[in-house]
């Protein structure tokens, strides 16, 4: 019998932070989609009464609502990457270990 080289608790922590990640884009998505709306509307209602200097703290918002996108995507790309590597490795581990996988003094 080998030991396992693929810690499982290290691979549910991998697709728990893959989830973690996920829900948070989605949920900073949403956020940005929703303040871009409000701007929007506070673009033709400004353009309607030729007023335009309110806007600035709606554009800065957006900035910041992006930024977080985009801070937010890379972290969910590097999980993604995590967890795949995890899986990858434990998809092999288990295809050695198989019976007749390899000659078994290979395994020690």
């Amino acid at each position: 019998m080998t030991a396992a080289l693929v810690s499982l608790p290290a691979y549910e922590a991998s697709l728990a932070e893959l989830e973690e990640a996920r829900l948070e884009l989605a949920g900073a998505r949403n956020r940005l989609m929703a303040l871009r709306e409000t701007l929007d509307q506070a673009l033709e209602q400004a353009y309607r009464q030729q007023s335009f200097g309110p806007l600035e703290h709606l554009f800065r918002q957006e900035e910041t609502a992006l930024a977080a996108c985009e801070a937010l995507a890379a972290r969910l790309a590097g999980a993604e990457e995590r967890w795949c590597l995890m899986r990858a490795a434990l998809a092999l581990e288990r295809a050695l270990a198989a019976p007749g996988a390899l000659p078994r003094h290979r395994l020690h």
